[in-house]
């Protein structure tokens, strides 16, 4: 009984570490499919000033794109704050692992979306755009693969709890044909057979807590 429940309490402790590294799996894909939104829109209107830029014709015009640069600059200086926020928790020690790989392309994508936000401190429309096409490019590469592993943990998952569920018939199979076996006991009053109708109710016990 107390080998059962130890590994009860093993299996607890399994399911209960995968589904935690199925949740931060699920809430870095949410972040990346957000970061990536949001540097799309942001490449939108960059490209449109840059083409503003280039037809104005007047120095009011021209200030006026400007302005419009200056706001996307403050977003694009957010941006990059949040991608260092979820840089920092796929670094924390349960993600470290798992997340590793994924961790050192952030940085990648991170020096884009900083070399974006430097480009737009120039008022540099042109190689902000650039870099933020490729910042774009490699935030959807990201948020891709996140979406695969999600999915293949999702699958492995299930197949677990299927082939946990076909275990425990199989053993209550068992312990249901060792009861059987223990009522036509040639013994029904005698301790062996008493002994084991016990052992058979106890373990049809101990699979119920399961």
């Amino acid at each position: 009984q107390d080998e059962n429940r130890y590994e009860t309490q093993q299996q607890a402790q399994q399911q209960s570490e995968e589904e935690q590294q199925q949740r931060e799996i699920r809430q870095v894909l949410n972040r990346l499919r957000e970061l990536a939104r949001r540097q799309e829109d942001l490449n939108k209107e960059l490209a449109q000033l840059q083409s503003a830029l280039e037809k104005a014709e007047t120095e009011e015009e021209r200030q006026e794109i400007l302005r419009q640069l200056k706001r996307l600059r403050d977003q694009q200086q957010e941006l990059l704050r949040e991608t260092d926020e979820l840089k920092d928790r796929m670094q924390q020690p349960e993600n470290q692992e798992q997340m590793a790989e994924a961790s050192e392309r952030l940085e990648e994508t991170r020096e884009n979306v900083r070399r974006a936000s430097e480009a737009l401190a120039q008022n540099n429309a042109s190689d902000a755009l650039t870099a933020g096409r490729r910042a774009e490019r490699e935030f959807e590469e990201m948020r891709d693969e996140f979406r695969q592993q999600a999915a293949g943990q999702f699958n492995d998952a299930v197949r677990q709890m299927r082939n946990e569920a076909q275990e425990l018939d199989q053993q209550q199979e068992e312990l249901s044909e060792r009861l059987r076996d223990a009522n036509r006991s040639q013994e029904p009053s005698g301790l062996r057979g008493s002994n084991m109708r016990e052992e058979v109710r106890q373990g049809l016990e101990n699979q119920r807590e399961q």
